[in-house]
């Protein structure tokens, strides 16, 4: 009997997580295309996904370099026209030049040129910084495309097995596809149970499957398995006992450029070293973290998560509460 009501809960707990989700990417569902999107004022031309994944991957490579410390114009575009020519290559003629029409736009509304916006604001670099930034992203653009020339001629430093396509979407983020994420780290928890807490370290690996559901949203779900080592003084010894975690996590994540930011539902199975009989749980985590540039179709990054997880009572053992914290590293490839 104890046996069915746990099982029946973890069913309806799995149902609550997946609505929960669902209502949450929603929006992001809707922009994805997923449902009808809001009609768009008289006279706006529609959403070219194209030029929008084309700008995504130049601004987060402006943004990477930046990051770095950005000195001399020509230089710093030197070091990310690898990634940059990859990007313009794989987009076409006219995505390029929709795409610097676009930016030409931005940099006039927010009061452009640089230059002369810079004197116009008393020589202070913070009240330009947004116009720096897409003269910056303008700049890159416009020497890939110099460099790319016009996909037909003996000029172009395009790659001879990269060819343009109107279906393009952007290579830096998970845009309209699927991706393996493959995450571990570190952890600290303390583990709180029958009136006491414990605290304690251990380590968590990941393998989730994604996709994106336009250039900012991302839905990840997979499996987890994780251990940690718990400090125990008694009055008579000292003991480090073992608990292991088995989750199926469910993951949101928002991409902004380099960085993101994750919320994450999972149903999890807890048991210990000493007793091997499994109970259920559930968590809630969050996590923020920072991306480097795709390497062979593989995106890096490293954050920082905490989380709460509660173990339900069962006649096995007590109910428990664990808050861990701690380093994830992770690598998403784009298959």
């Amino acid at each position: 009997m104890v046996r069915g009501s746990i099982g029946e809960g973890l069913a309806l707990a799995w149902g609550a997580l997946a609505a929960i989700l669902i209502t949450a990417a929603a929006p992001a569902a809707t922009a994805a295309g997923a449902a009808p999107p809001p009609a768009l004022p008289a006279g706006s031309p529609p959403r070219d996904l194209a030029v929008v994944g084309l700008l995504v991957d130049l601004e987060k490579m402006i943004e990477v370099q930046q990051s770095l410390g950005w000195t001399i114009d020509r230089y710093e575009l030197d070091e990310i026209m690898s990634p940059a020519l990859m990007s313009v290559c794989s987009a076409t003629p006219e995505t390029r030049a929709a795409a610097l029409a676009a930016l030409d736009r931005k940099i006039v509304a927010l009061g452009g040129p640089v230059e002369e916006a810079f004197q116009r604001r008393g020589g202070d670099l913070g009240e330009v910084e947004d116009l720096l930034f897409a003269t910056r992203v303008r700049a890159l653009l416009d020497e890939a495309m110099r460099r790319a020339g016009d996909t037909r001629g003996a000029s172009t430093e395009c790659p001879f097995w990269l060819r343009p396509s109107p279906a393009f979407r952007g290579r830096e983020t998970d845009a309209y596809r699927s991706t393996l994420n493959v995450e571990g780290g570190g952890i600290a928890v303390l583990e709180g149970a029958a009136g006491r807490v414990l605290p304690g370290a251990g380590g968590s690996g990941r393998l989730l499957l994604g996709h994106g559901l336009d250039e900012h949203w991302t839905f990840l779900a997979g499996g987890e398995f994780g251990g940690t080592a718990q400090f125990e003084q008694t009055e008579t010894k000292t003991r480090f006992p073992i608990s292991f975690t088995v989750a199926l996590p469910m993951v949101l994540r928002y991409r902004a450029r380099t960085w993101h930011y994750e919320g994450e539902l999972a149903s999890l199975a807890y048991f210990t070293q000493d007793d091997l009989r499994v109970s259920p749980g559930l968590r809630v985590g969050a996590l923020v973290g920072v991306s480097a540039l795709r390497v062979r179709g593989v995106m890096p990054w490293a954050g920082l998560g905490i989380a709460v997880e509660h173990v339900l009572e069962t006649y096995r053992r007590p109910a428990q509460w664990n808050l861990k914290t701690g380093a994830r590293v992770g690598f998403d490839w784009d298959f």
